[in-house]
């Protein structure tokens, strides 16, 4: 499945959200695989699911944590997830 990552370039390398995501990248798995999305784990103190869905029925990137929900931007679970796929950490 071809992923449209975000653009890493909107942040920079003093950004709380860029420097939480740098530490969480090697703790990034992928839970699933389906023809419509994928599904990640990112491990911290607890453990949160990010989304990326294939067809846009809603945002690409969906993250289940309160930042997300509050904000609704990529949290640094997200920039997380797309390091790691561009660092290949994890690969697809």
């Amino acid at each position: 499945m071809d992923i449209e990552l975000i653009d890493l370039s909107d942040y920079k390398p003093n950004d709380k959200k860029y420097i939480k995501a740098l530490r969480l990248m090697d703790r990034v798995k992928v839970d699933y695989i389906t023809d419509r999305h994928i599904s990640f784990t990112v491990k911290n103190e607890g453990e949160h699911n990010v989304i990326y869905f294939k067809e846009k029925p809603v945002e690409k990137w969906q993250c289940d944590c309160k930042w997300y929900a509050l904000h609704s931007s990529p949290c640094s679970h997200i920039i997380a997830v797309n390091l790691a796929i561009k660092e290949k950490i994890i690969r697809l």
